[in-house]
């Protein structure tokens, strides 16, 4: 099958759009069909996951449902969503840990309430890499960084948020990796090296979030460098990866990246 398109990768929510009618907003959403298989990558924020879904046509019927970790604007669209769909929903060990932020002084919680959701149908993996469908993996990355600005509330007192329960997508596709990433709070380098790692063979394109948006032109610089020695044929920055990135990736790596929005499709 050769030159057929088996694997689709459709944004439903993201921080930017150029197209007319759907909502951005500060969140991330994304939709892989791959061999019949309808998986949804994180939730985005509100209910604009819902408008953009109804806009595209592309329905609720999903077969997965995966969490990147447990921030509010990947998680906060699932409660508009799960009534919808009867799928299980696959999260990493430690992401019901209660998540915060500190903003001048002040903890701040930006988790999600889970309480009045079917919790049966969280399906928690502990592994570092699980096959969900054939092809199909959830690979969780740590890097035993600590944060001086994101937190979780555990045994009574704030700690350092280690991001413990972040996982990214991987999915196989006639001999070629992709990776869908939610915001690579641990480090967007130590995603790609942990799958060249478990996978043994570099990476066709990345996608999602790279936490770049804050990023000065030294780490852009030093980002830039480590994709240009990478084997890497497309970088699809989005949400919290912001605007800048895609300046810099533009001017220098013009040939990798592809600048994408809500209801832009790239296809592996």
């Amino acid at each position: 099958r050769r030159g057929f398109f088996r694997m689709k990768v459709k944004i439903l929510v993201n921080n930017w759009t150029f197209k007319g009618g759907y909502l951005a907003e500060h969140g991330l959403s994304i939709l892989i069909i791959k061999d019949g298989k309808r998986i949804l990558f994180d939730c985005g924020q509100t209910n604009a996951i819902v408008k953009n879904i109804e806009k595209m046509g592309v329905g609720f019927d999903f077969d997965a449902i995966v969490l990147s970790h447990a921030h509010y604007d990947h998680t906060g669209g699932l409660k508009f969503i799960v009534d919808k769909t009867d799928c299980n929903i696959w999260v990493h060990n430690g992401f019901f840990e209660k998540k915060f932020a500190k903003r001048e002084g002040e903890y701040k919680f930006i988790g999600e309430n889970f309480e009045g959701l079917n919790m049966v149908r969280f399906k928690i993996v502990n592994e570092d890499v699980y096959e969900i469908f054939e092809d199909v993996f959830v690979v969780n990355t740590t890097s035993g960084k600590e944060s001086n600005e994101f937190y979780i509330f555990k045994d009574g007192q704030f700690q350092s948020d280690l991001f413990l329960e972040e996982q990214s997508l991987v999915v196989k596709e006639d001999g070629k990796i992709a990776v869908i990433v939610g915001c690579s709070h641990n480090g967007i380098e130590n995603i790609v090296e942990k799958v060249e790692k478990c996978f043994s063979q570099s990476i066709f394109a990345v996608i999602g979030g790279f936490h770049s948006k804050d990023f000065q032109q030294d780490d852009l610089q030093k980002l830039c460098q480590f994709f240009k020695e990478k084997r890497i044929y497309k970088l699809v920055p989005l949400h919290c990866s912001g605007i800048e990135t895609l300046i810099y990736f533009g001017n220098n790596l013009p040939n990798k990246l592809k600048v994408c929005g809500v209801e832009d499709v790239i296809e592996i």
